[in-house]
């Protein structure tokens, strides 16, 4: 007989996954095109398509240290990505679409992970203060 582990509260590995995913994915679809406005080697925005579906796929209630690696991520994406951003709005003009669609995907990658932040840091401060309910059914 399988059992399966609910955990409710403070548990947001779920939503923090598909930002990850979700992440990755639109890096990887629009990396061809922005590939001349990233001021990085070709292999870094690889290597972090590649971390970001990894670390997704490993999250787990189970695992705090793999939870704390997850909660790391999200804040030096959303400094990576807004920072981008920022660069973009104030340094490159606007009149080129490609400038701006670089602006706009480099803020919604921002925004994700601000969210993911916050709700990777109240997943982990449950885990480590042991508050984080379960039931098994």
């Amino acid at each position: 007989m399988d059992q399966k582990i609910h955990y409710q509260g403070h548990y947001y590995g779920k939503i923090i996954r598909n930002i990850f995913i979700v992440g990755g994915l639109v890096m990887l679809v629009s990396f061809p095109f922005f590939n001349n406005l990233i001021n990085l080697p070709i292999y870094v925005p690889i290597f972090i398509i590649i971390l970001f579906v990894i670390v997704g796929g490993l999250i787990n209630p189970l695992s705090k240290s793999v939870f704390i690696i997850g909660s790391i991520i999200p804040p030096l994406a959303l400094a990576m990505f807004e920072y981008y951003a920022f660069n973009t709005y104030q340094n490159l003009p606007s009149y080129n679409p490609l400038n701006v669609a670089f602006f706009w995907t480099n803020q919604a990658l921002a925004l994700l992970f601000f969210f993911a932040t916050y709700l990777s840091i109240k997943t982990l401060r449950a885990m480590v203060q042991g508050t984080m309910s379960n039931k098994i059914e």
